[in-house]
């Protein structure tokens, strides 16, 4: 079945989040009938249902076997703790940013977990998308028995946009160890996603400027808008132009920062350190984890209730358990601390009950949001984007009020629209585009890609210590010689201009090394702000032509979600197999 050409007969997209994931799926007529028609998992926590469950995975001590993963993790781990018996499980939490930026990345990286003991990152990470997939087949199971089998199945894995091609591909190698296909298996970013979503869902699904009923030309046909993701461990933004037809193209390149709602939750813990002290907490959470855990799970509701203007007090409570502690540890009253330390219309504590003025739940938000707002202005002020009219914003911590309040201030002469769903745009669109991976008709560049090579030498211009001479005269070594460049406009499956390597060594395979720059021009491959991306491995090749005549041509494409690579002997005209490591 060639998956490229053959449409697949059901789509299962998995949104490995930051703070919570999930799965969902279609048929393929349920997308042609209606592309948003997707079905969600449903997950339960306590006597919550949530279409998301946290990203959170327990291991047993034998280091290998999952155990649980979401809700049931953290019930089970609080339950460990409580017997006393979880020092030699592993339990982690809010892993997937250990990855993000990280350019040691490697098939080999690890990470700890809750109490500091090390795991395989690509353990942890092929555990948790084996968890997903076997959760769909278990769901999915009676409905899908000889109907469908595993070649009819596209599995899409989101990942943000503002990850580079080690991230990915650190993604892609988890999901292949987790027993889905490599050939059945493509990368969604996660900002594109919500975008697909949002162009497929109808007028009366969205508010704008949290009241009114979105303008229908905000996904008309020549309309641009800036797309917003805000989830729980980044910022993911870029400005799209609807082409029609479910068409889109990309016209500024995927940027942003780690500036997530996971970072509210640690000013509000920061917050709870300062008000019980750091002992008392550090016992809090080792003897009462289900009670921290509550409390959290709590907090998560309510901070995506906050507004920007309304004056009132916040009610946040606070687990019996850590008050008792405190007083045992201090020998105090914290409602009496607390009564002393603020003034009753800041703060005061009745029961379990801690009533928070909404400005000092403000400050929680402070820095996330003006990462945010400060690089959507920087992005506005470019004026090539001046009849970019909306901002579109998903993700889970767009859902917060004080957040939208924050960004339409900001840019005031734009309309800022949210979807009724905006932690889900990303899973469902996900779906989507699985069903139609060519919905993004252009994308623009992150990074400037390039190889290693060398030019004639001129004095003055360049380094003397690349200087070297060979039978063709002077030359310098280590030139960047580039591909594409940062911002570059690059349609869907174009093919880059060849660029020729000779062969140094007779040898039936060649090995050659890609760079990357966030600068468009870099001169060396040493030059601040260029780094190696990995290698290329080009086998198969044909050792009866003498050395001297061996060339090849390599292509690249990066008009999708992923690079990609080609080689042909010029001799011969033969394509040659290429592997692309990008992990070490």
């Amino acid at each position: 079945m060639d998956k490229e050409k053959t449409p697949p007969l059901m789509v299962v997209a998995i949104d490995f989040g930051t703070t919570f994931s999930s799965w969902a799926c279609s048929l393929r007529h349920e997308y042609e009938e209606n592309p948003t028609k997707v079905h969600v998992r449903q997950w339960v926590g306590g006597d919550r249902i949530s279409s998301k469950a946290p990203t959170t995975v327990l291991i047993r001590p034998d280091g290998k076997t999952l155990e649980a993963f979401g809700y049931e993790a953290e019930d089970r781990y609080a339950a460990l703790v409580e017997e006393g018996g979880y020092k030699l499980w592993y339990y982690f939490q809010r892993f997937k940013m250990k990855i993000y930026n990280d350019s040691s990345l490697s098939r080999k990286t690890v990470i700890k977990d809750a109490t500091g003991k090390p795991l395989p990152a690509m353990l942890v990470f092929s555990r948790t998308i084996q968890f997903m997939k076997e959760d769909f087949l278990k769901q999915f199971q009676r409905t899908l028995e000889g109907r469908i089998q595993d070649r009819d199945i596209q599995w899409i894995l989101t990942v943000p946009a503002i990850w580079n091609e080690k991230a990915k591909q650190f993604m892609r190698q988890a999901a292949v160890t987790a027993g889905i296909r490599d050939e059945y298996l493509k990368i969604s970013l996660e900002p594109e996603a919500a975008s697909l979503f949002c162009n497929h869902c109808p007028m009366k699904k969205f508010v704008a400027n949290g009241s009114e009923t979105a303008s229908i030309s905000t996904f008309e046909r020549g309309s641009k808008y800036l797309i917003l993701d805000a989830g729980g461990g980044t910022a993911d933004i870029t400005i799209h132009e609807v082409i029609g037809n479910g068409k889109l193209k990309e016209l500024h390149k995927a940027s942003g920062g780690p500036w997530g709602g996971t970072k509210v939750d640690e000013a509000f813990q920061q917050f709870i350190v300062k008000l019980v002290g750091n002992r008392v907490f550090q016992r809090f959470s080792n003897e009462t984890l289900e009670d921290l855990q509550e409390m959290l799970r709590s907090f998560e509701v309510k901070k995506r209730e906050i507004y920007l203007n309304k004056d009132c007090q916040v009610i946040l409570r606070i687990p019996i358990s850590l008050i008792q502690l405190f007083e045992e540890e201090s020998g105090n009253n914290l409602e009496e601390c607390i009564r002393q330390h603020y003034s009753t219309s800041k703060m005061k504590l009745v029961n379990d009950k801690l009533k928070v003025d909404s400005f000092v739940m403000r400050e929680f938000y402070k820095d996330t949001i003006n990462s945010i707002t400060s690089h959507v202005i920087t992005i506005f002020d470019d004026e090539r984007f001046a009849d970019v009219k909306s901002i579109i914003m998903v993700g889970g911590f767009s859902e917060c009020p004080l957040f939208q309040q924050a960004i339409q201030d900001c840019i005031p002469h734009k309309n800022s629209i949210i979807p009724l769903e905006p932690d889900l745009a990303v899973l469902k669109g996900a779906v989507i585009f699985g069903h139609n991976p060519e919905a993004v008709l252009e994308r623009a560049c992150r990074y400037t890609y390039g190889v290693a090579g060398a030019k004639k030498f001129i004095d003055g211009t360049h380094r003397q210590t690349f200087r070297k001479s060979c039978q063709f005269g002077e030359l310098v070594n280590n030139v960047f010689v580039k591909i594409v460049e940062c911002g570059q406009k690059i349609k869907f499956n174009d093919r880059q201009p060849e660029q020729i390597l000779t062969m140094a060594q007779d040898e039936a395979e060649h090995v050659f090394s890609i760079y990357v720059s966030e600068k468009p021009s870099p001169m060396y491959i040493t030059d601040e702000g260029c780094s190696l991306l990995g290698n290329v491995t080009i086998s198969g090749l044909d050792r009866s032509v003498p050395l001297s005549q061996r060339k090849i041509a390599i292509t690249l494409m990066v008009g999708g979600t992923e690079m990609e690579v080609e080689a042909r002997e010029v001799h011969t005209g033969k394509t040659s197999k290429t592997v692309m490591d990008f992990l070490g």
